[in-house]
């Protein structure tokens, strides 16, 4: 189905932490109606999402670079401040947002009426994709603290107990005030009450309920034996003072985000509050890493471009 000139495409985002099942809740949108993209424009599915991530490769992509370009990464987000999202640095992203979307989704007057994308860096960056997009609502996952570090730990990623815990107050916060309207989903009901939440979806995003088929459906995508590091209480190696805040937040799965005092959560939102440790200088290094590889990309497309001249003109007449 896709929308006339006079029905303007709406969107949804999906947000939260890393490891906290947005890519089961992006996952389930199409059965309810939701365009997801060109399925050619995806993220290969990996070892730790055998289903898939349903992220736009080009929006995850971008989305590093961004915050490359904002002096930090997906690990060590940049403080952003009111208004960071306007400044005139980011025009070129804007540019390249509206043309990865377009991409994606076809130009704006052939999209379908309800259109979602995802990846967790939204939490961080969804001041900026609405400058570019009219995006709706968004859909925020929650997940027990304790169990993302274990997550992020048993996977590999260079990121320590506190260091995780930051993360998952930076990204829990940032997320809700981006949108003070969203839709929030913990990670534990996907697995212990899922048509309940298929149908606080459908209703969020002003959808019809889903039916018995459509819940079939869904159950069928989604791999109950996904679910790892059901943890109840932390283990010595990740207990910490950001975690236990992160736990009071959590709330022991009834999430508060009035739990601590507003200036905190603003100040955990905007990036100010971070842990005790120095990642500066990585955060930096990486973020010269990628604004290298996107030279090279540009670069690249410049060569590509003179070599079909030059071919053309040495094409007989």
């Amino acid at each position: 189905m896709t929308a006339g000139t006079d029905t303007p495409t709406l969107a949804v985002c999906v947000t939260g932490m890393h490891r906290s099942g947005t890519s089961i809740v992006a996952g389930a949108l199409p059965f309810l109606g939701v365009e997801l993209g060109d399925p050619a424009r995806m993220l290969k599915p990996g070892a730790d999402n055998p289903k898939g991530y349903f992220e736009i490769q080009g929006v995850v992509q971008l989305d590093d670079e961004l915050l490359a370009q904002l002096g930090g990464a997906w690990d060590q987000p940049p403080v952003l401040d009111p208004g960071w999202e306007r400044a005139a640095a980011l025009e070129p992203f804007r540019a390249r947002a509206a043309g990865v979307l377009d991409d994606a989704f076809g130009p704006a007057p052939a999209r379908a009426p309800l259109i979602a994308w995802k990846d967790p860096r939204l939490s961080l960056l969804l001041p900026f994709w609405r400058t570019v997009a009219p995006i709706e609502t968004t859909v925020v996952v929650v997940r027990d603290p304790v169990e993302v570090a274990a997550s992020l730990a048993v996977r590999g990623y260079a990121v320590g107990a506190a260091q995780a815990a930051s993360l998952w107050l930076r990204y829990v916060f940032a997320a809700a005030a981006a949108d003070p309207g969203h839709l929030l989903v913990r990670h534990d009901d996907l697995f212990a009450d899922l048509p309940g939440v298929l149908g606080r979806i459908a209703a969020h995003l002003g959808l019809p309920a889903p039916d018995a088929s459509t819940r079939a459906a869904v159950l069928e995508h989604l791999d109950a034996g996904l679910r790892h590091h059901d943890a109840a209480e932390p283990s010595p190696a990740l207990d910490n003072p950001l975690l236990e805040l992160a736990r009071t937040v959590w709330n022991d799965g009834v999430v508060d985000l009035r739990a601590l005092p507003a200036g905190i959560t603003e100040l955990f939102a905007r990036g100010w509050l971070r842990p005790p440790e120095d990642g500066e200088l990585l955060a930096r290094a990486r973020a010269d890493v990628v604004r290298a590889r996107e030279t090279l990309r540009k670069t690249n497309g410049r060569v590509a471009k003179l070599e079909a001249e030059l071919a053309a003109r040495d094409m007989p007449r």
